[in-house]
C-alpha cells in the first residue's frame, strides 16, 4: 500500500495521494494559488471520473471507451506546506500516470505538461515552493480530444502520485540500472550503473556506496566507489559486485533482492535510493526456445489491458493482486501488457508472484490518441518507460508498438528501425520485437499467396529480436522456413478457436496453445484477452467479454481448458455446452475470439431424459462421468487432439462427478449439482480483515444460492445494499457487459447468479458492515475488521 518508504534513511518518498481537490470544469485561474476551491469535491487518488459517470450510448467514440464519458477538462489540486526539516532539501513530485494530456502548475507557476496518459514523470519543483506557507500544486486534465484509444483509457489522475525529498546532491530519477552476468546457482556479478547529480552550489566530492540485500535484510555484497561532481554536473558510477550462491528468480522461485545505492559525503549518506531486483539469466535460444535459468520455459500467457472492471482506470494493489492470483491459480506464467506502460506497482507485482512480462511502449502510431504526439514525444515516452522499468526481473522482453499502421510500407520500416535501436541503446540487456498482426496488411494480401505474406514478414524480421505474431499460428511453419533465425512468440491467440489454411477467417476448434508445444521455434501464447475489459465494442455492450475470466474476476468455464493445458497441478472440471445462454457479445467481426457457450451448472427443469452435450476440460489421463452414483463411461485424453472431452448426457436431477485419474490413481475431482429454486443471498468476503488506512480493499462475492447453498446458476436477481462503518463502496459488477446498471452504486442484477462488491476502508480503525437483500430472498450480513497500521 502506498506510504513512506521506510527502508530509506535519507531520501523520504511520501504518498501524495490524499486530500486533493476536484471539479470537472474549467474555471478561469485554476492554475493560481489564491484560486477558491472549497467547492470542490475533495478526493483521494487514484482517481478515474469516466468510471462514475452514467453510461451514454450516444457518445462520440462511444464503443471504445465502454460508453462512459470521458470528453472533458477537469481539474485537480492540492494544498501542502513543507516540514522544517525540507526547506534546504530538492523536493519534486512524480506522477505514475494521469489521462491525459496533463498539465502541472506549482504556486501558479507551469512546471511540466505531459499528453502520453501511461508514462510516469517527475518534476523538481524546489525553485517554486514557499518555504514558510502554504503551497498550491494545480493539475489539468485535458481529454477533449476526440481521438481515444480503442480500450477504456480512463479519465484523471488514476495512478498514484508522490513527493520526493532528497538533498541537493542525489541519485536523479530512474537512476539507478542493475543487470547481471555469468549467472548460475552458483554465482553471479551485477553489475550496477548509478547517475547522480550535484545541485549544490559548490564541487562536491562523494563515494557511492552500493550494497545487496537478501530478503532477511542482510548485506551480501557491498562496493564503494569516490567520484567528483562539480555545480550543476552529472555524473555516472559504475561498479560490479559478487554474489555466491544466489536464489535464482523464476515463476515458480520469485526470489527478491534489494540494491540499496547510496551517496556518501563527509562520511555520511546524503541520499539512498532502493531498487528491488531478481537475479535470473532469460535467453532467446534460436534452437532450444526461452531458457530461463538454463532451461526451457513455455510462455503461458495472456494479454491484459489495464482498467480494473468496476474501479475503471484507477489503480488499485489489492484488487490487481487479486486478479493475478486467479491468473496463477490456473497455470499462467506471462502477461503481455496491452498496449502501454503500466502502474509501476504492477510490475512489483509481477515480480514478487512470479509473472513474465512483455512491456509494450504503444499500440498505434500514426493514428487514434497518440497521432497527434508520436514525432514529438515518442522518444522521452519510450525512455520513460524503460528507465522506470528496466530493473524489474518479470521483464524479458521490450515491444515498440502492436498491430501498428501499413506493415512492411517503407514508412513503417522507418520507425520500427528507430524505435527499436533506442531500445537496445537504452537497455542492451533485453531483446525488442513489435506486435505484428495480419489485418493491416495491404488487401491484396487478405486472401493472397503466403509467399506474398512471407516476403512481408521477412522485411519485418530485419528490425526485431523475436517474430512477435497476432492470430497467424497457421503460418509458423512458412515463416521459420524463410526466417530460421528469428524465433516465434503468439502475441495474441483466440482462446478456443485455431486459424486454419490461409484464409483469414477460418478456423478450426484447437487451441493454438499445441503450436508452442510442437515446436520448439515457438516460444509461448498470450491469449486474447485473459481478463474481459472495458470498451473496444459496439452498444448495449460496454466491453470486450471473450476473456478467459470476467471484469469481476470469476473464472468462465473456458478457464478450465487453459488451466488443462497449463498448470502442473492435476484438475477436472465440467461445462454444459448451452447455446441458450446469454449472448456474450453478438457482434459478427468478434465472434471468432468467443468459446462455444459454456456454464458449470447442472439444473435444467423441464429437459429431463434430454441429451446435453458436456465438455470435461483436464490434465489427468482419464476421466469418468458418474450421474447420481451410475458411471456414465470413462475417456481418455489421449483421444482428443485439442484437449475436449466431450459427451452427452441424458439429464437427469441430482449430481454429476467427474473422476480425474493418472496411472489408474484418483487425482481430481469436480462436481455438479442441481439447484433449487432461489431462497437466499449469500455473502463471501475474501477477507474479514482490512487495514483502517483508506486504501485497502475487499472483494465480497455475493451469490444467490438455494436452501442448500447450491449456487443458482442462471438466476438474475436483482440484490440491493446497505453499507454501515468504516469503509464504503468503491464498486460493483456482475461481469455482464450487457448491463446498464452503474458500476458506482448499491444494487446490481446478478449474472450466472452472481456478483461483486468492493468495499474500501476508512482510516478509523472499526467494523464494516454489508447487508444484501433481494426480493423474496433471505438477506445475508457480512462483517469486516478493520485495524490500524502497525
Amino acid at each position: 500500500m502506498p506510504e513512506s518508504n521506510s527502508k530509506l534513511r535519507v531520501r523520504e518518498v511520501i504518498s501524495f495521494d490524499k486530500n486533493w481537490r476536484f471539479s470537472k470544469d474549467d474555471p478561469e485561474g485554476a492554475e493560481t494559488g489564491g484560486f477558491d476551491d472549497s467547492d470542490w469535491r475533495t478526493l483521494n487518488v487514484p482517481h478515474d471520473w469516466s468510471i462514475e459517470e452514467p453510461f451514454d450510448p450516444d457518445m462520440e467514440s462511444g464503443g471504445t471507451q465502454g460508453y462512459l464519458p470521458r470528453r472533458a477538462v477537469a481539474w485537480y489540486r492540492k494544498r501542502f506546506t513543507l516540514p522544517s526539516g525540507q526547506r534546504a532539501k530538492r523536493i519534486a513530485v512524480r506522477f505514475d500516470g494521469v489521462h491525459n494530456h496533463s498539465q502541472v502548475w506549482v504556486n501558479g507557476v507551469c512546471v511540466g505538461y505531459r499528453p502520453y496518459g501511461y508514462v510516469s514523470y517527475q518534476y523538481d519543483i524546489t525553485p517554486y515552493l514557499v518555504e514558510d506557507g502554504e503551497n498550491v500544486i494545480a493539475v489539468k486534465v485535458d481529454n477533449t480530444s476526440p481521438l481515444t484509444d480503442r480500450w477504456y483509457s480512463g479519465s484523471g489522475i488514476y495512478r498514484h502520485v508522490w513527493l520526493v525529498v532528497t538533498e541537493p546532491l542525489h541519485v536523479v530519477p530512474w537512476g539507478t540500472y542493475v543487470t547481471a552476468s555469468g549467472i548460475s546457482a552458483e554465482a553471479a556479478t551485477l553489475h550496477v550503473q548509478t547517475e547522480f547529480v550535484n545541485h549544490f552550489d559548490r564541487r562536491s566530492e562523494c563515494e557511492v556506496l552500493t550494497q545487496v540485500r537478501d530478503e532477511a535484510g542482510h548485506i551480501i555484497a557491498e562496493q564503494k566507489k569516490p567520484h567528483v561532481l562539480e555545480p550543476g554536473e552529472r555524473g555516472t558510477v559504475h561498479q560490479s559486485l559478487q554474489l555466491e550462491s544466489p536464489k535464482l528468480w523464476s515463476p515458480d522461485t520469485p526470489d527478491l533482492y534489494e540494491v540499496y545505492s547510496s551517496i556518501i559525503m563527509n562520511g555520511e549518506a546524503v541520499d539512498d535510493e532502493v531498487t528491488a531486483i531478481g537475479i535470473r539469466e532469460a535467453v532467446f535460444d534460436n534452437g532450444r526456445g526461452f531458457l530461463l535459468n538454463g532451461k526451457p520455459l513455455k510462455l503461458k500467457g495472456v494479454c491484459l489491458h489495464h482498467d480494473l472492471g468496476s474501479l475503471g482506470a484507477a489503480f488499485h494493489e489489492r484488487a490487481m493482486e487479486r486478479r493475478h492470483r486467479v491468473l496463477k491459480e490456473m497455470g499462467c506464467n506471462a502477461i503481455r501488457f496491452a498496449h502501454n506502460p503500466m502502474a509501476p506497482e504492477l510490475l512489483d507485482i509481477c515480480d514478487r508472484m512470479g509473472f513474465l512480462v512483455i512491456d509494450e511502449a504503444f499500440d498505434k502510431w500514426k493514428s487514434l490518441s497518440y497521432e497527434p504526439i508520436f514525432d514529438q514525444w515518442w522518444k522521452l515516452d519510450l525512455e520513460a518507460m524503460i528507465r522506470s522499468d528496466r530493473n524489474h526481473a518479470c521483464v524479458i522482453l521490450w515491444s515498440v508498438g502492436n498491430e501498428v499502421e501499413r506493415q512492411g510500407s517503407p514508412e513503417m520500416i522507418d520507425i520500427l528501425a528507430r524505435l527499436a535501436a533506442y531500445c537496445r541503446e537504452l537497455d542492451p540487456s533485453r531483446p525488442v520485437t513489435c506486435a505484428f498482426e495480419p489485418h493491416n496488411w495491404p488487401r491484396t494480401l487478405f486472401h493472397g499467396p503466403i509467399e506474398e505474406k512471407v516476403k512481408v514478414m521477412k522485411t519485418l524480421a530485419e528490425h526485431v529480436d523475436i517474430l512477435a505474431l497476432n492470430y497467424q499460428e497457421q503460418w509458423y511453419e512458412h515463416y521459420r522456413e524463410a526466417i530460421p533465425d528469428k524465433l516465434i512468440l503468439g502475441a495474441e491467440s483466440f482462446p478456443y478457436f485455431r486459424g486454419n489454411g490461409n484464409v483469414l477467417k477460418s478456423f478450426v476448434p484447437m487451441n493454438p496453445w499445441f503450436d508452442v508445444t510442437n515446436h520448439d521455434y515457438v516460444v509461448g501464447q498470450f491469449v486474447w484477452p485473459g481478463i474481459d475489459y472495458l470498451g473496444e465494442t459496439s452498444f448495449p455492450y460496454k466491453g470486450w467479454n471473450a476473456g478467459l475470466i470476467d471484469t469481476c474476476g470469476f473464472r468462465k468455464p473456458i478457464s478450465y481448458l487453459h488451466e488443462s493445458l497449463w498448470s502442473d497441478r492435476p484438475m477436472v472440471r465440467i461445462a454444459v455446452l448451452d447455446d441458450s445462454l446469454p449472448v456474450r457479445n453478438p457482434a459478427r467481426w468478434t465472434a471468432h475470439w468467443h468459446a462455444p457457450k459454456m456454464i458449470s451448472g447442472w439444473t435444467y427443469p423441464g429437459h429431463e431424459n434430454q441429451l446435453l452435450q458436456l465438455a470435461t476440460f483436464t490434465n489427468c489421463e482419464s476421466v469418468e462421468l458418474v450421474l447420481n452414483g451410475e458411471s456414465l463411461g470413462v475417456k481418455n485424453l489421449e483421444d482428443f487432439p485439442n484437449h475436449i472431452m466431450t459427451w452427452f448426457v441424458p439429464y437427469a436431477q441430482g449430481t454429476l462427478e467427474a473422476i480425474g485419474r493418472t496411472n489408474g490413481e484418483l487425482c481430481a475431482t469436480h462436481q455438479l449439482r442441481t439447484a433449487g429454486a432461489a431462497h437466499r443471498v449469500a455473502l463471501r468476503p475474501e477477507r474479514e480483515e482490512l487495514t483502517a488506512d483508506g486504501i485497502d480493499l475487499v472483494h465480497v462475492e455475493v451469490n444467490i444460492v438455494d436452501a442448500d447453498g447450491i449456487l443458482v446458476p442462471n438466476a438474475e436477481v436483482k440484490v440491493e445494499f446497505e453499507l454501515a462503518g468504516e469503509g464504503r463502496i468503491v464498486g460493483i459488477d456482475s461481469g455482464n457487459l450487457a448491463s446498464d446498471e452503474p458500476y458506482q452504486g448499491m444494487a446490481r442484477t446478478t449474472f450466472f447468479g452472481k456478483c461483486l462488491v468492493i468495499i474500501q476502508s476508512s482510516e478509523m480503525p472499526g467494523t464494516i458492515e454489508l447487508r444484501a437483500r433481494a426480493d423474496g430472498l433471505f438477506a445475508d450480513t457480512a462483517i469486516i475488521a478493520t485495524y490500524n497500521v502497525h
